[in-house]
């Protein structure tokens, strides 16, 4: 990530308006607060980035690499999970759709598409958003985790 992900321009641009990254490195001799941060987020393998609220809330978590091209939707999905844990669900909704509408290629774009059906619901407090939202994913990714998890929609 350090050398292909961090330095794209458009992650740099993402990173520095929306986030306030920490990084540390696992791999050389831990200094013991090193080690306890490891600890504290459950690090088992790197990169781990974890996503935290500005209260210290875990709002979303990825494992392993990722390039620019997949880490800037990822990046998109820690927004929106945030706004949905702080009950922003227009914001929310928004953020998921332009993941899902910018980045369809990307592995999270399914995801995208899931998570703006509930933040449809819960902003709107009917069910008429998330069908929308979710008969699209079943359209655009039939054969995804995602729409496995909504497809009782279609029954």
């Amino acid at each position: 990530m350090d050398t292909v992900t961090y330095p794209d321009a458009r992650v740099a641009d993402e990173i520095t308006t929306h986030f306030v990254p920490c990084h540390f490195n696992t791999a050389e001799p831990a200094s013991e607060k090193v080690k306890q941060l490891s600890r504290e987020f459950r690090q088992v393998w790197t990169p781990t980035l974890v996503f935290l609220d500005p209260h210290r809330i875990e709002v979303r978590r990825s494992v392993g690499y990722l390039p620019p091209e997949e880490f800037i939707p990822e990046l998109g999905m820690a927004r929106g999970a945030a706004a949905m844990i702080h009950a922003e669900y227009a914001h929310a909704f928004d953020l998921f759709r332009a993941v899902a509408t910018g980045w369809p290629e990307a592995a999270v774009a399914p995801e995208a598409l899931y998570w703006a059906g509930v933040a449809a619901y819960r902003r709107d407090g009917t069910a008429e958003g998330l069908r929308q939202q979710w008969n699209e994913l079943g359209e655009r990714y039939p054969r995804s985790a995602w729409w496995t998890r909504a497809s009782f929609i279609a029954a």
